[in-house]
């Protein structure tokens, strides 16, 4: 259908949300028909993972998300309904032409959106992170601990550590069942089922020894927390 607008190409197309997101930093393009609903990843959290600097127009196609709808509305972004129809294509193609010699603001109003659309309603189970080029889909329970460096929030497995732009390390602590994570330091974030050992310092702190290995240093501030939580 696209195919009848001369001056859009189709540029490259994804199977998944994961692939969605490489394409888009790769090849940066303009306008992105993006579906809602997903496996692994749906569409707001394809476009969590996109720097802003290349976030492009998007056009949600959805099948029945009345509440998604009414957020389009007031963001100024646009949607398609399927199926399908050329006449609310054409206007769809329209509103993204008058708005591409705005890109930055919009942008930015279409990054507020993502944050307030579709908040989530449970508990995570999934998070996207990177590693060398790829992007990998982690369950929850396999992470044993998170930590945020210099803006980036590092995730550790057993496979290794990645690093996610998927949101803020506040937010995503708020993301997380407070039965299974808890906050250990200002920086740090573990899975309290991972944690294997306790050693404790004469200063009040301590270091968690987690199930891959890794050690993680308990602030004085929150002790009081990690032994409650562990039951010490």
């Amino acid at each position: 259908m696209l195919g009848a607008y001369s001056d859009i190409s189709v540029i490259d197309e994804a199977e998944n949300g994961p692939d969605a997101v490489l394409k888009i930093e790769s090849v940066k393009p303009d306008l992105l028909f993006l579906d809602v609903q997903m496996p692994d990843l749906d569409g707001f959290s394809v476009l969590r993972m996109i720097d802003n600097s290349v976030l492009p127009l998007t056009v949600f196609v959805t099948a029945h998300d009345q509440y998604a709808i009414d957020a389009f509305e007031v963001n100024a972004i646009d949607y398609v309904l399927k199926p399908i129809k050329r006449s609310r294509l054409e206007q769809a193609v329209s509103k993204v032409k008058e708005k591409l010699g705005a890109r930055e603001s919009a942008g930015h109003r279409l990054s507020g959106f993502i944050e307030s659309a579709a908040p989530p309603k449970t508990y995570l189970r999934r998070l996207p992170v990177r590693s060398q080029g790829r992007v990998l889909i982690l369950p929850i329970d396999e992470i044993t601990s998170l930590r945020v460096d210099r803006g980036l929030v590092f995730v550790t497995a057993a496979e290794g550590e990645f690093w996610t732009k998927y949101t803020t390390f506040g937010q995503l602590e708020e993301q997380l069942d407070p039965n299974l994570f808890l906050r250990v330091h200002r920086q740090s974030i573990v899975n309290l089922n991972k944690v294997r050992e306790v050693k404790s310092h004469d200063n009040n702190t301590a270091r968690l020894l987690l199930s891959c290995g890794r050690e993680v240093q308990v602030s004085r501030a929150q002790m009081k927390q990690v032994r409650e939580a562990l039951g010490l």
